[in-house]
């Protein structure tokens, strides 16, 4: 047997232990409640990489070599890097998972590397998996699932018959924004709108839930004695605050007047950035207790 060259995610649900914290309750019984929100979970989570739904969404079958492993609170994801356009593909899925998750107030981490890997029914192993697992680990930091060059370069190289390899590697760009450490990450903030079944209607809801997380997060970061907590959320509170800017922009909402469309207009009008203050205060009254 040999290594290939794969394609690998390595994915991790944060706050998984509270996740399951939360299915006993104190007395030891189960908790059916947070038990059917775990299982909503795995459910979204098998349902991206339905091949059947896969090829209604994307009108293409799977690719023989690509394979899903999801063991506790990760998921790996891998395929032969020359598998035409799968970059792209598995990217996308990567998004919806994203997405899915955020509506049922869960988040994740992760990294996709390209090396040598062999993932099968049986196992999974490799250089390319480690270096996934060290990203992820080491330089994801936020909830984000982050990529370098090297990935994109591959899709370039595995393009489409229909499409150039400068085409390529901007359709895979398209779905990514680079950070401020050079690290590419999979945007769900604004691009997360083209992936929503009725993009115009159903993203103030997107936008709703996103904000929640993030408010309910520092919350729960400014009465937390880890300083990381709070940092994942603050980044996720920079990118949810650039979005806002570009949707409440005037020239948008006007736009959205002059269709007719006062209900969205109206939403985006009111919408707002969250602030730190509320949530640097609380953390400030936090420390100033355990200093006592």
């Amino acid at each position: 047997m040999k290594y290939e060259t794969r394609v690998v995610a390595f994915i991790d649900i944060l706050g998984f232990k509270t996740i399951l914290d939360d299915t006993i309750d104190k007395d030891g019984s189960d908790n059916e409640q947070s038990i059917d929100r775990l299982v909503s979970a795995y459910t979204a989570i098998r349902d991206v990489w339905d091949l059947d739904a896969k090829e209604d969404l994307l009108g293409s079958d799977s690719p023989e070599s690509k394979k899903v492993s999801i063991f506790s609170d990760s998921i790996v994801v891998s395929f032969k890097a020359e598998e035409p356009s799968e970059v792209f593909f598995t990217l996308l899925e990567i998004k919806w998972l994203i997405m899915r998750l955020i509506s049922r107030k869960i988040l994740v981490r992760g990294a996709v590397s390209i090396g040598k890997f062999i993932h099968n029914d049986h196992y999974l192993f490799g250089p390319a998996l480690v270096e996934a697992y060290t990203l992820e680990s080491k330089a994801a930091m936020y909830p984000r699932v982050i990529l370098d060059s090297s990935v994109i370069e591959a899709s370039a190289k595995a393009k489409s018959p229909d499409h150039s390899s400068s085409q390529e590697a901007n359709f895979v760009r398209s779905l990514l924004e680079q950070d401020s450490d050079g690290m590419y990450y999979i945007d769900y903030f604004f691009k997360a709108q083209s992936e929503l079944d009725d993009p115009q209607y159903d993203f103030p809801q997107y936008i709703d839930n996103l904000g929640d997380v993030i408010r309910k997060g520092l919350m729960a970061s400014s009465h937390h004695t880890k300083a990381d907590l709070r940092v994942k959320y603050s980044w996720m509170r920079e990118r949810y605050n650039k979005m806002v800017e570009i949707v409440t922009n005037k020239d948008s909402i006007s736009r959205l007047r002059s269709e007719g469309l006062e209900e969205l207009s109206d939403f985006y009008q009111g919408l707002k950035k969250i602030s730190p203050d509320k949530y640097n205060k609380a953390f400030q009254r936090t420390q100033k207790k355990l200093r006592r």
